[in-house]
């Protein structure tokens, strides 16, 4: 494993020519915790049938600088907290419906496999320190949250920006892989930044849903994930799982 300095020099590297080229410009669009702020949020149905599942082509990176890691947390003045502190349990998870409870599958180092349908490099890649992943199961469904640790703020804003680059590339490749890519959603949270987005492709009879949420919080950033097959994808407004625990771990990413 490359050092951090090391680390970070690749990636600044990486990045430079994205940077320059304009491709991070432009932020989310900020909206409610659930488009138009409805009492329920119109029943989700998938596109047709998906030629091919996304692939991950380079794009945005970040420029890294090194700085140390503050010892003390801003908002608390006390010892910040480590990253494996602000991973959910599977009972703090929320579930997708009543019955479907998650169980913990693993939890570790994270690898170097991009997290999520429409990321293209993991975080480390882009110039995170460390970052620690924890996934989950409920029958076919799955789930993962991973946390990481940047040198300061502006990287982890940077990095932010990255997968909101991602999410917008993704969205534009609708006609060849037959997804479609709803857009970013704010979630209204006590400190830091946070969002969430939805995707789907049809897979045999039913649809695939996947869910992609960011916290951001000073120098940490978690990325959450779910996946379900079904027939849709449909919670009352603000209600959504991925909403719910990008909101659980914004409480406590420190």
């Amino acid at each position: 494993m490359p050092s951090t300095r090391i680390r970070a020099a690749l990636a600044a590297l990486a990045v430079s020519a994205v940077i320059s080229s304009g491709a991070l410009a432009g932020c989310s669009v900020s909206r409610d915790d659930e488009p138009n702020a409805s009492a329920s949020e119109p029943t989700r149905t998938p596109t047709p049938t998906a030629t091919e599942e996304p692939t991950a082509q380079p794009s945005a990176t970040v420029t890294v600088t090194a700085s140390p890691e503050p010892s003390t947390s801003p908002t608390t003045g006390g010892p910040a907290p480590t990253p494996a502190a602000a991973l959910l349990s599977a009972a703090e998870l929320p579930q997708l419906n009543p019955t479907s409870r998650w169980t913990e599958r693993r939890t570790g180092p994270a690898g170097q496999q991009p997290f999520g349908l429409c990321q293209k490099f993991d975080l480390l890649t882009i110039g995170a320190e460390s970052v620690v992943e924890r996934t989950f199961a409920s029958g076919t469904s799955t789930a993962g949250q991973q946390v990481a640790v940047f040198p300061d703020a502006q990287n982890a804003v940077r990095a932010s920006k990255v997968a909101e680059a991602w999410q917008r590339d993704c969205a534009k490749r609708v006609k060849r892989t037959g997804l479609e890519v709803d857009p970013i959603s704010d979630v209204a949270v006590p400190r830091g930044k946070a969002w969430w987005y939805l995707a789907s492709f049809q897979r045999g009879n039913d649809g695939h849903f996947h869910a992609l949420g960011l916290v951001l919080s000073g120098p940490r950033l978690s990325l959450l994930r779910m996946d379900h097959d079904g027939q849709d994808h449909n919670y009352p407004a603000g209600q959504d799982p991925i909403q719910l625990a990008v909101k659980a771990v914004s409480a406590r990413l420190g």
